[in-house]
């Protein structure tokens, strides 16, 4: 069974004007179906309009899906609007990059290296 507590993670991320943005997030490591259904519903809301730029299509989305992602967080400049009053993106990737890191937890170095040469 898959463990979907949520779990605390931190940022610390300057943004590309400069700005500082720094706090934790407790997040669900995965969204059920509805859950994933409203953050679609959500990411055609935020994307109405916006028909050429894929970067930005991108992005909405992500932030859409975040948004469900996350519980609870101490950082003002996130719980205002949900991000969505944001001047940069890089805090939003930065979430998004920590929920990854949960979905995907990397192996341990020892478990996939050794200093043995491959035997023949």
């Amino acid at each position: 069974m898959i463990d979907n507590s949520p779990t605390w993670v931190e940022i610390d991320v300057t943004g590309g004007s400069t700005n500082k943005y720094f706090g934790r997030f407790s997040v669900k490591p995965f969204l059920t179906h509805e859950e994933k259904a409203d953050a679609v519903r959500l990411a055609e809301r935020y994307t109405r309009g916006i028909e050429k730029s894929g970067d930005q299509r991108m992005f909405m989305t992500t932030l859409a899906f975040i948004t469900l992602h996350i519980v609870e967080t101490d950082a003002a400049w996130w719980n205002s609007k949900n991000g969505l009053d944001l001047i940069d993106e890089e805090p939003v990737y930065e979430i998004a990059n920590k929920i990854g890191d949960i979905q995907n937890p990397k192996k341990e170095e020892s478990e996939t290296t050794t200093d043995e040469p491959p035997k023949v």
